[in-house]
């Protein structure tokens, strides 16, 4: 694998005499115009579909509209709350005549008057 300096010398020699005999290719006089004009093509196609859906859609924008939606959603439901709670039956007459669950017999020991007397 030990190359000595002057196989390394000939091949590069012999490299470059045989791209200098290699035929040169003539390109189009339009080629550079013809590539320009499909690059600024291609970069004017992908920037139309990136201004419409790019800037119609943006993480900001959406976060924004979410936002504003359950601002709306908690003032609709604090404003429909808002009316007088109606209680249960069984609630409403407990308050209203307390003395039901205090005047039974299981507590006249401690009525001051004796039941045959009510």
């Amino acid at each position: 694998m030990n190359r000595t300096t002057e196989q390394r010398n000939a091949e590069i020699a012999k490299t470059l005499d045989m791209l200098d005999k290699a035929p040169k290719v003539e390109v189009n006089h339009l080629f550079r115009a013809r590539l320009l004009q499909r690059i600024d093509a291609m970069e004017s196609g992908k920037t139309a579909g990136a201004t419409v859906f790019g800037r119609a859609f943006s993480p900001r924008l959406a976060f924004m509209t979410l936002l504003l939606v359950l601002n709306v959603a908690s003032a609709v439901l604090l404003f429909l709350h808002e009316a007088p709670r109606q209680n249960s039956g069984a609630a409403t007459a407990v308050v209203e005549n307390p003395s039901a669950d205090y005047g039974g017999p299981a507590l006249a020991y401690y009525d001051d008057q004796p039941a045959s007397g009510r």
